[in-house]
């Protein structure tokens, strides 16, 4: 039976025992590709934009999986190492699991701190959203609302050890949420050097209208590649 990607009831998605053998079979016994864990590759191209031997520091909003579609985790096997953040909890504990030399938080990351209503269509789902408007597009799936704790991304980068450090590498797939992540990091203080965004444009014309384009573009930074639905942004200071 395929427990991921639909809603359980309440008693067994809390139940400890079923939350550890799930996550077991979850993050050690997934498919994933021999190549690339990046779900179009996009670890790749990443680990090419730094030298071999280097050790960085990575932010990952949105982390979902610590291996599967995952483009920090060829990062961690080099010895790198960040802050990964998402708003579902049992997500969090597979990073714990899989990622313990990483920072792992439960957090949405928004404009404001507060409590914020997130929507999901099912149990470790591949698709989580702040956004409301983005379920009504996808009206064949049963999106159902959940509080969580919210805060900038600055907060919570300033809350662990990474406090202040330039961000090597940042990724961020926040579903229709992720202009709002970026607008809540302090660029002057975290600088990041390439950064990953999901963008759902199938154009070069639309992704140059968007308002996630202008906002990097006015921060110093250029398309340096597209992979799938992720755009690669690199600062050209």
């Amino acid at each position: 039976m395929r427990l991921s990607y639909q809603h359980l009831p309440d008693w067994l998605k809390n139940n400890w025992l079923f939350r550890k053998l799930f996550l077991l079979r979850k993050l050690f016994l997934t498919r994933t590709s021999k190549r690339h864990y990046g779900q179009s590759g996009e670890d790749i191209f990443i680990v090419r934009q730094f030298d071999k031997n280097y050790k960085g520091f990575f932010v990952d909003v949105g982390c979902f999986h610590p291996t599967k579609y995952n483009n920090t985790f060829r990062l961690y096997q080099r010895g790198w190492r960040g802050v990964n953040i998402d708003i579902d909890k049992i997500k969090i504990e597979g990073f714990n699991l899989r990622r313990p030399g990483d920072t792992n938080i439960q957090r949405a990351v928004s404009t404001e701190s507060g409590e914020l209503t997130y929507w999901t269509n099912g149990f470790y789902s591949l698709v989580v959203t702040l956004d409301e408007d983005f379920t009504k597009e996808r009206t064949k799936y049963d999106y159902r609302p959940s509080q969580v704790k919210a805060d900038t991304l600055t907060n919570i980068l300033d809350q662990t050890s990474y406090r202040g450090q330039t961000i090597d590498f940042l990724t961020v797939d926040a579903e229709g949420h992720d202009l709002p992540v970026l607008q809540s990091l302090d660029f002057d203080r975290y600088a990041p050097r390439l950064i990953a965004v999901e963008m759902q444009e199938t154009t070069l014309e639309e992704i140059l209208e968007t308002e996630l384009y202008r906002f990097l573009q006015e921060r110093g930074y250029g398309v340096v590649n597209w992979l799938g639905q992720t755009l690669m942004f690199k600062s050209v200071h």
